[in-house]
């Protein structure tokens, strides 16, 4: 029997019956312009009609396509015609240009597998050359090009949820005013559904695989049934918009790169077809495409093993003339889909590229692991390795002094070589319990903000194969449960490591991207620019505030008092970041901080009198924006805003190229910020029963009470 099945289409998790529905909901749900269809080809069919096209009307569509977007525009009565695109599956503008004539009315343009094209950049070639711009991103929803949705810029857009997450149908057409969508169907699909909650069963257990055999199968249908455009007025199933929100987890696009970069370290750039050899921050990748000389001999093997391989785009639409499009031929007959979705575990993923290369062609993971049992207050290699991370709570400096302050017993230190003696990453652990489990936590947890494996972002997949493989030999001694707290979502540590994720949270970031502070503004709401200009402006000409950055040894612990004392006054007992423990652990590394440059403690003061400090560090290009205080007295004034926006503008003024707001989700934070990178907290465990109990009770049980007790166990921060 084979032991699971793993299919490309993301199953249905059980616990989405207790998720509750996100406050803010991803692009383009909840949208003005965005009705939901059921199928992305029936949305094109609608969109395109109600574009002002006549028939005849000819639109450039890429030679590499699904078919059933051909199809679509031809049962909508225009025409295609096809273009070559480039290497890198862009299109190329002089091959436009040559096709352009008074028929052609839009530009068609693919994110193919969820990898963003530069929007951008055809928005304003379509506007340049008069034509209307088709933007389909049916395999890339929450995929983005420079903060920007893929989705957001055509004017007309297609995004197809199924693809992303496990409802059996469901498609966006997002559109500058609405296009009313047809009527819910009041069938619910409960079968369908069955059907993804028994590929989420048969891809952990051989039995269930067994069991469901029957309810799974979508397999790679006859091309011209996969072309068909169906009845395109058939309303969605009942049950779709309901799931739907329920599966919006922050987290997917970069579970999804995690996945996909762990399959490309594990079988390597080379048998991936251009452009997909590396993965674009903003991507939200639809599957995994390798390229082989026999299609049909891979697709054998995987489904020999249980995976259920993509046959990628095989055959054209029969309007295309194939021929005249060689670059699009040799994909169709070359590329196959594997799984990256985000149900996927590390053992699927490996599962996955022994189908496709064997682990003894492959060879085993490249690092060597050795244990060390100190944190240096001074390590060159550590640091370096700090500042590739761009992480301040990474430095032997920081967690040096969190040990002196919080640690106790004695760390575990795993530094992580190549062959040739490189240092590749090291990872800062400590011991504890929870009850009878042995728990596994990363140094730096209570007043650190992000913390993990210490490594340039590049890294990471080699460093989470060798590390998962180090701790199950065990690299790290005896333990049953690792508690990762605050693990960045960007870097994909919980996908890399397997773990369960029990708790999310907000880090929003400002990022400079060449701009000036006038230029953020400029690109902020009339009122938020009007309160940054204004308030200032008031406490300057009524009051005489003058700003001094606290960069003088002598008065340091003076400063550091104001600060703490201003702290608690604003926020009293409601606030433990500055109790006494912690106020120890800050003098010290504030000092030391001052000692190399990092420490950007601002404080506003009236007649040398401070009404308003922030505590913030400048480390590897980056400010970080730690604490603040202010006295309540000169709340009217909005001191903490004001010197908060005077520290934002210094640092861009100073070059830094982010500004980094840290853990938490208060609006002034995020009416600054350019995006959310987010952290999150996740277990994982060895094996013990209890310990693979804890692991499981987070996606299993989603109740805010049953989470909420979950979290407790990983117990509390240090104060």
């Amino acid at each position: 029997m084979t032991e699971r099945r793993l299919s490309v289409w993301p199953p249905l998790p059980p616990n989405v019956y207790e998720r509750p529905v996100p406050a803010e909901l991803p692009y383009p749900l909840g949208s003005h312009g965005a009705g939901l269809f059921a199928r992305a080809r029936h949305a094109l069919f609608h969109g395109v009609r109600n574009l002002g096209l006549i028939p005849g009307d000819q639109v450039l569509v890429p030679a590499y396509h699904h078919g059933s977007e051909v199809e679509a525009l031809i049962r909508a009565d225009l025409e295609p015609r096809f273009y070559e695109a480039g290497e890198r599956l862009e299109p190329d503008p002089e091959e436009l240009a040559s096709l352009v004539g008074s028929r052609v009315r839009a530009l068609h343009l693919t994110h193919y597998l969820g990898f963003p094209q530069d929007v951008a950049r055809w928005r304003r070639w379509a506007d340049d050359h008069g034509l209307l711009l088709i933007e389909d991103a049916a395999q890339a929803w929450l995929a983005d090009s420079d903060g920007a949705p893929a989705g957001s810029a055509g004017d007309i857009a297609l995004v197809c949820y199924y693809k992303t997450v496990g409802v059996p149908e469901g498609a966006a057409l997002v559109t500058r005013e609405l296009v009313p969508p047809p009527s819910l169907d009041d069938r619910r699909g409960l079968w369908q559904v069955v059907r993804r909650h028994g590929a989420w069963v048969a891809a952990r257990s051989a039995v269930a695989n067994g069991l469901s055999r029957s309810l799974q199968g979508r397999g790679n249908p006859a091309p011209e049934r996969e072309w068909a455009l169906g009845d395109p007025d058939a309303g969605v199933w009942r049950t779709v918009p309901w799931l739907l929100p329920r599966l919006c987890d922050p987290g997917i696009a970069a579970r999804r790169r995690a996945n996909y970069r762990m399959l490309l370290e594990a079988l390597g750039p080379e048998c991936v077809p251009t452009p997909f050899e590396r993965v674009p921050s903003g991507a939200s990748p639809f599957a995994f495409p390798v390229e082989t000389d026999d299609k049909a001999e891979l697709l054998r093997r995987l489904a020999s093993r249980g995976i259920e391989g993509l046959d990628f785009w095989s055959v054209p639409h029969p309007t295309l003339p194939a021929n005249e499009f060689p670059g699009a031929r040799s994909r169709r007959e070359r590329t196959v889909g594997l799984p990256v979705h985000q149900e996927l575990r590390p053992k699927d993923l490996e599962h996955i590229a022994d189908a496709v290369q064997p682990r003894r062609a492959r060879g085993a993971p490249a690092l060597r692991i050795e244990r060390d049992a100190r944190i240096p207050d001074v390590d060159a290699d550590w640091s370096l390795l700090s500042e590739n991370a761009g992480n301040l709570f990474s430095t032997p400096e920081w967690l040096a002094t969190w040990w002196r302050h919080y640690g106790s017993g004695q760390p575990i230190i795993l530094r992580l070589y190549r062959p040739g003696g490189e240092l590749t990453a090291i990872v800062p652990l400590c011991r504890g319990r929870i009850g009878p489990l042995r728990t596994l936590r990363f140094a730096g947890y209570g007043p650190s903000d992000e913390l993990g494996p210490i490594c340039r972002p590049a890294d990471a997949p080699v460093v989470a194969r060798a590390l998962r493989d180090g701790l199950r030999r065990g690299a790290a001694g005896e333990w049953d449960l690792l508690v990762a707290e605050r693990l960045s979502i960007d870097r994909t540590w919980s996908g890399l490591l397997g773990g369960s994720v029990l708790q999310r949270e907000s880090s929003p970031v400002l990022e400079r991207r060449g701009r000036t502070f006038e230029e953020v503004l400029a690109e902020r709401s009339g009122n938020f620019r009007n309160q940054v200009r204004r308030r200032a402006r008031k406490l300057e000409q009524e009051r005489g505030i003058s700003y001094r950055l606290a960069d003088d040894p002598a008065r340091l612990e003076e400063d550091l008092e104001r600060l703490f004392g201003l702290h608690s006054a604003r926020w009293g007992s409601a606030s433990t970041a500055f109790s006494p423990r912690r106020r120890a652990f800050h003098r010290e590394f504030a000092a030391r901080a001052l000692e190399r440059d990092w420490l950007r403690f601002w404080l506003a003061e009236v007649e040398d009198r401070p009404v308003a400090a922030l505590l913030g560090y400048r480390f590897a290009g980056s400010e970080f924006y730690y604490q603040s205080g202010r006295d309540p007295a000169w709340d009217r004034y909005a001191v903490g805003f004001v010197l908060l926006a005077h520290s934002v503008r210094t640092a861009i003024d100073e070059g830094v190229s982010e500004y980094r707001f840290l853990r938490g989700d208060e609006p002034y934070k995020l009416r600054f910020a350019d995006r959310d990178p987010g952290l999150e907290t996740f277990v994982t465990s060895r094996g013990a029963a209890l310990g693979e109990a804890v692991s499981l009770a987070a996606p299993i049980v989603e109740r805010p009470a049953a989470r909420r007790w979950v979290a407790r166990l990983a117990g509390t921060d240090p104060t």
